[in-house]
């Protein structure tokens, strides 16, 4: 069999190999910095607004996730925002920051939407931090008690 053109198995030099580190990304980071963020909410309907949130995004989808939140509350949705808008997380969605303005979220979300890996990315990440956001809200619940 020959080789397949553009694919190479072994770098050819150090630099490569420098190079694609550079390029790794460890994105559970993002999720847990922002989770905490999330999550340390004052609001004592936070942890329950986290807990549904995450079940309408597992059931429903990111659109139905914002759509639901915009709804119960507004902290949560600009929280997400502003971990969208974290440089890595940005590159690999849209190239720019993604707006406050709902109306004008919902457009780069449906823009998101066209391209299904990077729509089930998102929402991969938004589990995650959702997730993390959940626990550090149930924590914080319990230290006020």
């Amino acid at each position: 069999m020959g080789k397949k053109q553009g694919v190479r198995t072994v770098p050819a030099c150090n630099s490569d190999i420098e190079r694609a580190v550079e390029l790794m990304v460890n994105l559970d980071y993002y999720c847990m910095k922002n989770g905490q963020k999330i999550g340390t909410s004052n609001d004592k309907n936070c942890e329950n607004n986290l807990r549904k949130a995450l079940g309408v995004l597992k059931e429903d989808g990111v659109y139905a996730m914002f759509l639901w939140l915009q709804d119960k509350d507004k902290t949560i949705v600009n929280r997400i925002v502003l971990f969208l808008n974290e440089d890595k997380i940005r590159e690999l969605f849209l190239g720019k920051n993604f707006s406050n303005d709902f109306n004008v979220l919902c457009g780069e979300l449906q823009e998101i939407a066209c391209d299904l890996d990077r729509l089930l990315l998102m929402k991969k990440l938004l589990e995650r931090t959702l997730v993390y956001a959940l626990y550090h809200a149930k924590g914080s619940q319990e230290q006020r008690r």
